[in-house]
């Protein structure tokens, strides 16, 4: 599994446990907790990565300079070829909408439920 993939499923399960918080604490405070720290764990993997990632691309902009050589039209040396051609493939590969539309979607799932739950809607 590409190395991205793992990135991507960690921060989704990540997502989903901490979302299924409010069901587990319904049936049992040991549940919810474990769940919390399953999935704060998960979240800090995923974000501890996320940061160098983002840390390694303002490096190659800062490094090279490129916005401003972006910006001015200036001639770009191959080297600086290679760190704009790095960014747009990073950018491109990223999974990250993907993970945002997804804790997007269980986050109003999780609110629905919550409300479903604490109002007695919703028996489980």
């Amino acid at each position: 599994m590409p190395v991205i993939n793992l990135y991507f499923w960690v921060g989704l399960i990540s997502a989903i446990l901490l979302r299924s918080i409010i069901v587990a604490d319904h049936y049992s405070i040991f549940w919810g907790k474990a769940i919390w720290y399953l999935g704060v764990a998960g979240y800090l993997w995923f974000f501890t990565h996320r940061y160098h990632i983002a840390k390694r691309r303002f490096g190659v902009i800062k490094d090279l300079n490129l916005f401003e050589k972006v910006r001015t039209r200036q001639k770009l040396s191959e080297k600086e070829l290679e760190g704009l051609e790095y960014l747009l493939w990073s950018l491109s590969v990223s999974k990250e909408r993907a993970n945002y539309f997804v804790i997007s979607v269980f986050s109003v799932i999780a609110i629905a439920l919550s409300l479903s739950l604490d109002l007695g809607i919703l028996k489980i």
